[in-house]
């Protein structure tokens, strides 16, 4: 007969929710690096005004996908019951 761990389901679902936060950090990893890349072209780089523009429109909607990603992921719903 096989005991089961009654904590057995909320461990299996806190390690899906690892893998998942796991993988949101990753793609937030991508776009910070994205954004010190614009940051570091503009910097090295002249710029007109059209271009400052479209760099800062791109930093604004990456900015706005790492703020979704992160609240998406940052908290294991079943540690808020």
């Amino acid at each position: 007969m096989m005991i089961i761990n009654p904590n057995e389901d909320y461990f299996k679902q806190k390690l899906e929710w690892v893998a998942q936060r796991m993988a949101a950090l990753e793609e937030i990893e991508a776009r910070l690096q994205e954004m010190r890349s614009l940051a570091v072209y503009a910097r090295d780089n002249y710029i007109d005004r059209d271009m400052a523009r479209a760099f800062n429109t791109r930093l604004q909607v990456l900015q706005q996908e790492i703020i979704e990603l992160d609240e998406q992921t940052r908290v294991f719903c079943l540690d808020c019951q």
